[in-house]
């Protein structure tokens, strides 16, 4: 079998995973692309029709133009869905991160600096938002693997929504013994 069938039975049969991505611009693109191999039902949100396009979101199952807030609101948001917050020019990060914080989301990322999310954070304190849906959200978005390219970025995001959707830490996968060998995880290989 040959990786295109791979990749559309994994879309056929594969999970029922929902991604919201909010932005659409190069990094949501490559969230979009990665997230698409893993099968998941994406839908893009943004409210710049330049960008938010069938020509970059080909496969998305829905592209929401418009008022970014009010359309994640008429979201469906479940536990098997994942948020991406990754908007242009962090414009809307802040209204997308409290229009969705409350949901049931299995994860919520937002890609702004860290100063910046400190204040959101700060805000939604005062409006009466819970601790527990606070440290729920991951900010800065992605696991720290490095880089600084729109795809790296991109990367660092689905494997952290891939690790929290399997309850994993993000580490390495080799565990060095006593002696420095490597060992390898047999049930990979």
């Amino acid at each position: 079998m040959d990786e295109a069938n791979n990749i559309s039975d994994i879309r056929l049969h594969g999970s029922n995973d929902k991604l919201i991505i909010v932005g659409s611009g190069r990094v949501a693109m490559f969230i979009y692309k990665i997230a698409l191999l893993l099968g998941y039902c994406i839908t893009v949100v943004d409210n710049n029709a330049e960008t938010l396009s069938r020509e970059r979101f080909s496969e998305a199952s829905e592209l929401l133009l418009g008022d970014v807030v009010q359309l994640l609101r008429e979201c469906a948001i479940d536990e098997t869905t994942s948020i991406a917050i990754v908007t242009h020019h962090h414009e809307y990060d802040e209204p997308a991160l409290l229009a969705v914080i409350n949901s049931p989301a299995r994860y919520v990322g937002v890609m702004s600096n860290r100063h910046a999310v400190t204040n959101y954070f700060s805000k939604f304190e005062s409006l009466g938002i819970t601790e527990e849906h606070i440290n729920q959200v991951h900010a800065p978005i992605g696991l720290d693997i490095g880089g600084q390219l729109a795809a790296e970025i991109a990367l660092a995001a689905v494997a952290e929504i891939q690790a929290v959707k399997y309850h994993r830490s993000g580490g390495f996968m080799i565990t060095k013994q006593s002696n420095r060998e490597v060992e390898k995880r047999d049930d990979l290989f």
